[in-house]
């Protein structure tokens, strides 16, 4: 089942029996943002230039949620810097979560538990209904990890994306992300010498990683100050 590296960013973060969220608020919110912009750089629809994300295809991907934020680029009037679209997205996390998850559930690969905190409020979990496209999944970075399978760059992208979000120990448990923390850093150095990887899309893809991970900073030291 075809998926795309929003799809699976989003699908890891979940606990598959409790249909929850295992991951920090802040590195859902800007890493569905830079999952969406490093997938819309592997479909070669944008590409960076001096930091800012500069539109080479106005043509649509067929993918409804992709197609919805290439077209929030295309309509911008001038070219705008990596750090304001993983904040303009990420500040649209709900509804991104929405729109993937209403698409899992159409696939089939999750199911929808609708919960009420206190009778009042929405608490719906997304457990899940059909675990072989997870399962192939996490079998295929387990492999890359511990078996030294060759990655492609979307599983680069991927497991540099769960890296920079400090999610390893939720996606592949704490053992196995402390087994595996210097392949991790390895592949992801070694990636930038890939000759499968593009200029364009190393470039987007050094640049986002590191965009996200100094926005997370940011808003997690914002939110402490302001809690004392």
């Amino acid at each position: 089942m075809e998926l795309n590296l929003v799809d699976k960013f989003l699908l890891l973060a979940l606990d598959d029996d409790k249909g929850t969220f295992t991951s920090e608020p802040f590195a859902m919110t800007y890493g569905l943002a830079g999952a969406i912009l490093l997938e819309l750089s592997l479909l070669e629809c944008i590409s960076i230039a001096d930091k800012k994300v500069v539109l080479k295809s106005r043509k649509r991907v067929g993918d409804p949620l992709l197609d919805k934020y290439l077209e929030l680029i295309t309509n911008s009037k001038k070219n705008r810097y990596v750090m304001h679209w993983v904040q303009t997205f990420g500040n649209r996390e709900r509804s991104i979560k929405k729109e993937i998850l209403d698409k899992l559930i159409l696939k089939g690969i999750l199911t929808k538990r609708e919960e009420r905190f206190l009778w009042v409020f929405n608490n719906d979990k997304f457990p899940t209904a059909n675990s072989k496209p997870e399962n192939a999944l996490r079998k295929r970075l387990y492999e890359i990890l511990e078996y030294g399978k060759t990655p492609k760059v979307d599983d680069l992208m991927l497991i540099s994306l769960i890296d920079t979000c400090k999610m390893n120990r939720s996606v592949y448990g704490k053992e196995r992300a402390k087994k595996c923390k210097e392949t991790i850093k390895t592949l992801i150095k070694d990636s930038k010498n890939n000759n499968a990887i593009s200029a364009t899309i190393k470039e987007v893809h050094d640049i986002i990683l590191i965009m996200i991970a100094t926005v997370i900073t940011t808003s997690m030291v914002a939110t402490t100050m302001s809690s004392n």
